[in-house]
Order: structure tokens, then sequence, then C-alpha cells
């Protein structure tokens, strides 16, 4: 057996321990037992979360049938905030035979201190985010019981460097097992159980999941869009702003940025406060987008409602926002406009890129330009088959495509996103054995044209994993029904014995 997998063994175990543990402590605040003193001196944050779990019966009865033929009931993709708010509902609804996988360090898991380079959060400070409900598990009750609640009416908007202390909180106060520098390598459909091939620091292993739940961010559906005239570029010349990018090497350099969003906003800003010589933020169009329309969309009617819509009104929704350019946020334009050595080059298409050495030469429809460094502010696409963990599956898949009229997606890439169930759940694209999808779930952006905002945006992403997490829930009933209805008849624990009461009870006879 690899040492990885002795390894990841030991932790589930270690893991399941700490879980017991807080159990423990749960039930012991419910029937009013006084605490070891070692607790006593827990955080206060982290009191008051047990606290709240005792006000919501947690943790729920434990009711899931054990199957020898599976590791894990799930395993999530993703240890960021999708892939922590996913475990923590499936632990609310009783599922705790999970595990969390993540490529990155402990810590660095999705984009707040890696490559999401603006300096606070998009979203206003009173989100509830990935708490589920559960008061003293928010930002702000963590935020208060560390820093205090006038510090808290003082800021304006979350750090981002806090929001990444906040969910390592939120993983370590739930409990929540994640295996760090482990990526998903191949996703093999079987007929009884899932295989996933994990590489995990070096090592190759095999686990078993009934259920898999692809929390894989913005990128995990197609990853990042390259241009056409950028592909045969050195890869030392070019990033795109969802990779790490060293900025001080980019010192007294001149930048070309490709893209006015807010990526690129937030990647010029930190190129210029590092002393780049000069930044062009290169766009087609006559000038900077103002208006977001998924700004107008967080409201509970939509959240709740959108799934339900029929599909050609869901399209007609998507179409409206994913089609419109998204603006960069105010603070992120306030960040640079005081830079002279920032250029916005509008009206600006690019037509070849060619190098020599170490510089760029850009062809543009106003002549050429030449730097030293490009940073494509390109955006991400959806196209399953570009994740080769998918290469499995991906055929199976049902598309947006495969449902709707042809003429609707001629001309637009909205028909490449997956077709979701109810469930966050990968549907078959044809009635045939692909069964197995039902135990699929994209939990990432690509399920934005099935559920809306609900798998990766802040202000929904409780409303997503819960929804999920209760589908999964009722799915494990329902495929064990037979089990769980032998359960029943063969139930006999006594409420209480005869002995324990008196009463007169009389048995008249019949009559003849």
């Amino acid at each position: 057996m690899h040492i990885t997998l002795i390894i990841n063994y030991l932790n589930y175990f270690i893991h399941r321990t700490r879980c017991l543990l807080l159990m423990t402590f749960v039930f012991a605040f419910a029937n009013g037992f006084q605490l070891p003193i070692q607790i006593q001196q827990l955080p206060r944050e982290d009191r008051a979360v047990i606290r709240d779990l005792i006000l919501l019966n947690f943790p729920p009865l434990h009711w899931r049938k054990t199957h020898s033929d599976a590791s894990y009931d799930v395993v999530i993709i993703g240890g960021g905030m999708a892939g922590l708010t996913a475990g923590a509902a499936l632990f609310k609804e009783g599922i705790f035979n999970i595990q969390i996988f993540d490529e990155n360090s402990a810590g660095l898991e999705g984009p707040w201190i890696t490559y999401a380079r603006m300096k606070t959060l998009r979203t206003h400070k009173e989100i509830m985010g990935p708490a589920l409900g559960i008061p003293h598990l928010t930002f702000r009750a963590w935020y208060d019981a560390k820093f205090g609640s006038e510090d808290w009416k003082k800021m304006e908007k979350i750090p981002n460097n806090l929001w990444m202390d906040y969910l390592k909180w939120f993983r370590d106060v739930m409990q929540l097992p994640v295996e760090n520098h482990c990526k998903l390598k191949e996703l093999i459909p079987n007929s009884k159980c899932l295989e996933l091939k994990m590489e995990c620091r070096g090592e190759s292993f095999f686990v078993k999941a009934k259920k898999v739940i692809l929390a894989t961010g913005r990128a995990g559906f197609g990853g990042v869009i390259i241009p056409d005239v950028v592909k045969d570029l050195p890869k030392t010349q070019y990033s795109h702003t969802a990779e790490i990018i060293d900025f001080k090497k980019l010192k007294d350099k001149k930048i070309a940025i490709l893209g006015v969003g807010a990526s690129s906003f937030d990647a010029a800003a930190t190129a210029l406060e590092n002393q780049a010589k000069e930044v062009d933020l290169i766009m087609r169009k006559n000038r900077i987008p103002t208006i977001n329309k998924f700004g107008s969309l967080p409201y509970k009617g939509f959240v709740h409602g959108y799934y339900q819509l029929a599909d050609e009104q869901k399209w007609n929704f998507m179409k409206e926002a994913l089609e419109s350019a998204i603006p960069p946020p105010l603070d992120s334009i306030k960040r640079v406009e005081n830079y002279s050595n920032l250029r916005v080059l509008a009206n600006t298409t690019i037509e070849k890129i060619e190098c020599n050495s170490s510089q760029i030469h850009v062809l543009t429809n106003h002549g050429q330009l030449t730097y030293d460094f490009l940073i494509l502010g390109t955006g991400f696409k959806i196209d399953g088959k570009e994740q080769l963990e998918l290469k499995d599956v991906i055929d199976d898949i049902a598309l947006w495509k495969d449902k709707m009229p042809s003429d609707l997606f001629s001309d637009s890439k909205m028909g490449l996103f997956p077709y979701l169930g109810p469930s966050f759940e990968f549907l078959p694209k044809k009635e045939n054995n692909t069964s197995y999808l039902k135990n699929i779930y994209c939990f990432n952006y690509a399920a934005t044209m099935s559920h809306g905002l609900l798998s990766g945006d802040i202000p929904s992403i409780s409303v997503g994993a819960s929804r999920m997490a209760q589908g999964i829930a009722a799915d494990f009933f329902i495929e064990d029904s037979e089990w769980y209805l032998n359960h029943l008849k063969t139930y006999e624990q006594q409420e209480f014995q005869e002995g324990d009461f008196h009463l007169n009870i009389v048995h008249p006879a019949e009559k003849s």
C-alpha cells in the first residue's frame, strides 16, 4: 500500500476522532454538563458556534447505511469556499463519511490570497456567506469575537486576507477533513461507485466514492481563455490573471494587459505598486463598461426560483447577464487613477503578436506596440472537454445545446454549459447506461446556467450547498430504500416496559 494512502486513512481516522470529540462537547452542553477546563478555554468564537450547533440539534442522527464497496460516501474536489460549504452542509444532513481534496497548500485554497488581487471583497460585509444559517458561523460573528464590534462598524469592506483567515477558521471549527496537495487526475465511472485517481505529493492512488462533488471554481469546467494570438508565445512571456504572477520581477518592465475587467485592473494596480515602468490596459470597446447585469440578480426570488423556470426563460435570463460586459468595481479603477504611467487603450484590436528575445511586439489596428510582459485578463471558458480528469465521462454529460433549439446558440457559447439536475447533478445526454452521472455534482461556475449564482458567489453559496446536500441525502435514502424499509420492519426498540406504568386495563368479554 502506498504511503500516501496510509496517510490518508490515518488522517480520516484522526478527523473522525475529532468529530466525535466535538459531538461529545455538543451533547455535554446540551445536557447541562460542565465541560473540561480545556474546552472552556476554547476561543469565544468556537464556543459560540458549539452553542449554535446545540440549538440546531447538531450533530443529527447518524443514519447512513455502511457500504463496503466505497471508501467514502462523498468526495469533494476543491477545498475552497464552495468545497468547505458543501462539506459543512453534508454534515448538517448527517452525512459524515466524506473527504475533501485540494491541490493547493493549506491556507491557499481558492483565489483569495493567491490570484484575487483586489484589496477587499466585492460583496458587502453583512453577507451570510458559507455559514448555512448558523449565526455564529458567519464572518461577522467571527470578526466581532476577534476584533470587537467597534472595529466592525469602522470596516467598510472585508479585506481578502481576513476572509481567508475566516475560511481557515470555518474549516477548523466545523472539523472538515481536507487533504491538501491532492489533485484529481481521472474520474472513472463504475457500476457500484466512482473511482478517483488521485495524485498526492507525487504519488498516485485510487479512492472509491459513492458520490463526487466538483467544487473546482471558476476554471473548473474548461479553464482560462487563452486568445489565439497569444498561443504561440513562450509561456515565460505571458500569464493569465488566474495564475500566480511574481510581480516583483516586473519592476521596471513595460506591461500590456488584455481586457478591462476587475482582474485586469487589479493586476495593473499590483504591477504599478511593484514599480512597473509602464502599464497599458488594452480594450476593444470604446469605453469601460459601467453596468453589471449580475448585480440585479441576488434577490431571494431569483435565488430560489430561477431553477424552476422553463429552460427558455433561464436562457433569456443568462443571455442578458452572461453576454454583457461586466465592469470593474470603482475601487479597482480608483486604485490606479493617479498613476501617470498607466494608459487605457480604447477601441484597440490586436491583429498579431510576435516576440524576439525578451520583447513582445503587439500589432494593433493603431500600429505596433512593444512590451516586456503580457497579462491576460481574458476570463474563463466553458468547455468540459478541456478538463482531462473528466475525459471518461464528458461525452455522456448533457449540455445546454443538447436541450435547446440550435438557432439559439448558433452565435453563443452558452450552449457548452452543462445541463444540470435539481441538486447540481450531471444529467445524461442520451438515455443509455449513464445512470452513474447522477452521482457527480457540478458545484462550480459551470452550474450558473442551470442554477444561477449559487455555486461560487458568496451571498448565495449557502443556498446552493444546502440544496445539493439535501438532494444527496434524499438520493442516498432512495437508493437504499429497501434496506431502510427492512430496518423499519425489524425495528423493535421499546419506548417503555409494561412494568413502567400502572393502569387498569380491561379486556371485555366478547358477546356470545
